[in-house]
């Protein structure tokens, strides 16, 4: 959708900007034709966008209300200062920079505080509501009776004796009443016994091709589709290969790599050896995501299949799937929790989010009750930054507390034009993420962009780790691969970039310092 998007908001404004400019140009037939060429343009553009977005019917109606009250009143305002051409030319200036720094933006933004579509066709909203305790429920059935609402507890987890979890409900809007969201909203927020409220958003993964990178690397391992993987070049890959292979390290443990995502191809030819079923559901994957970010991070070393994963070999880790997302790339807040909370009962070391999008609530508090919880059980939560080239604090789960967040560099180690910035954000990191070529559904291999893609190399490597030094917490992982990543041109929006080799070998001089 972010693509339609932002033809939408392009459309708009050169439409905008043709009827300012139409304005000053009305005596002069040759100028007034190409303007309203222009604005016809603008407008065709507009309307075809806006129309393929998905959002409900009755959002489409309040948006176009609005922008079509903006466009009157710059006209009003432009045709009102036709006699003035200083302040005309003034204003026109003025409205270029509101328009790329506040009021672009905005009305991008407004499509994140809309319904949209549910994964798989079923239109529907839901909240998420933390009650005080269980027997708040009483305190809101005046609403849930008043609007027809749906409730159900909202997360399934093993051990509630530490989370707060147990204390959320799920609610469901009935289609017909979903332009009352707003008013179902505001009364139960003003309950007592409501402690928390946020919307069950919805969140996508993306599938950006790419092309093949032409690499002169040499790789050390036998693996034939090595040589197309520029990453693990700049990521000391070599490096750590020669220092197992001559220090024959072995694990402590068996890490468990776990991706939730559009699910894995669980029999692809390179992945099967370090693949681990939870549920035979999770075991096939329609878009080829999950298939993507799983070899990545835990594709087979060696053997001569394939590609190359930061791991040297089966004995590190382990790869499974829960599979989050339908089969359009979507899922809802309340799914990826729910696959949180199940890959830390299956004790999860490491878990990759490849996925994400704009975000509502300043505040993800369900998100990070659930990477406490994650936490609390032992596992550490890597998460793609986004790819809007935007501030990753407006992005969920990116901005959720505790987890870290991964933006995207490219083959000069530089900012991905696409990546959002970490700059704000704690426990902020960046790797590979342009034409990462890795695993596809079906033994097929394919180059990718995205921050989807730089997650994964953050999480093998913290997953290789972490079966060296099992207990190593979020904190202790993010230390070592802060203190050894390459600083790139662009660190302050980025973070450092992993350097596998680096991070290896400080953990290595610091084991018996870990553990205490």
């Amino acid at each position: 959708m972010n693509h339609l998007v932002d033809w939408y908001s392009k459309g708009f404004w050169l439409a905008t900007f043709s009827l300012v400019a139409w304005q000053l140009a009305k005596s002069h037939d040759g100028w007034s034709r190409i303007e309203q060429l222009g604005l016809v343009l603008g407008l065709s553009i507009y309307a075809i966008s806006f129309s393929f977005i998905e959002v409900t019917a009755v959002s489409k109606l309040v948006i176009l209300s609005r922008d079509m009250v903006l466009l009157g009143f710059v006209s009003i305002v432009f045709q009102a200062l036709r006699s003035y051409k200083s302040l005309y030319w003034l204003s026109v200036i003025l409205l270029y920079a509101l328009s790329k720094l506040f009021i672009g933006e905005w009305q991008k933004a407004a499509f994140s505080s809309v319904p949209v579509y549910a994964p798989d066709g079923e239109n529907e909203w839901e909240l998420l509501v933390q009650l005080k305790d269980k027997d708040a429920l009483k305190d809101i059935q005046s609403v849930v009776d008043k609007y027809r609402l749906i409730t159900e507890p909202a997360f399934k987890l093993k051990d509630a004796s530490n989370t707060d979890l147990d204390e959320y409900i799920s609610i469901e809007v009935p289609q017909e009443d979903e332009s009352l969201l707003l008013d179902i909203k505001s009364e139960l927020s003003v309950i007592r016994n409501v402690q928390w409220l946020e919307d069950n958003e919805i969140i996508k993964a993306e599938e950006n091709p790419a092309q093949v990178f032409k690499s002169t690397f040499k790789p050390l391992s036998n693996d034939p589709h090595s040589e197309k993987q520029w990453a693990i070049e700049a990521l000391g890959w070599n490096q750590v290969l020669e220092k197992f292979n001559e220090t024959h390290i072995k694990p402590t443990k068996r890490s468990k790599i776990f991706i939730l995502d559009t699910g894995i191809d669980g029999n692809h030819e390179d992945l099967k050896d370090n693949y681990v079923s939870i549920d035979s559901k999770y075991d096939t994957d329609e878009l080829g995501h999950g298939t993507h970010c799983a070899g990545i991070a835990a594709a087979v070393t060696n053997n001569e299949k394939g590609i190359s994963s930061v791991s040297p070999g089966p004995a590190f880790v382990s790869v499974s799937s829960i599979k989050v997302l339908g089969r359009f790339g979507a899922g809802t807040q309340r799914d990826i929790i729910n696959g949180i909370l199940q890959a830390a009962d299956a004790g999860a070391s490491v878990i990759n989010l490849s996925l994400g999008g704009r975000s509502l609530d300043s505040k993800q508090k369900a998100y990070s009750d659930a990477v406490a919880y994650a936490n609390a059980k032992g596992a550490i939560v890597v998460v793609a930054a986004g790819n809007d080239n935007a501030d990753a604090r407006g992005y969920a789960p990116a901005n959720a507390q505790g987890v870290i967040t991964v933006s995207a560099v490219d083959t000069n180690l530089n900012k991905a034009s696409f990546s959002n910035s970490v700059e704000f954000i704690k426990y902020k990191i960046s790797a590979p993420g342009t034409q990462i070529y890795s695993t596809f559904p079906n033994n097929q291999y394919a180059p990718f962009n995205g921050t989807s893609m730089a997650a994964p190399y953050v999480t093998g490597l913290v997953g290789m780790m972490k079966s060296i030094a099992p207990d190593l917490t979020t904190a202790q992982v993010y230390d070592i691969l802060q203190s050894t990543g390459t600083e790139g041109k662009d660190v302050t929006q980025t973070g450092y970039t992993i350097n596998a080799d680096k991070a290896i070998t400080k953990l290595l001089a610091n084991l018996s310092s870990l553990a205490q």
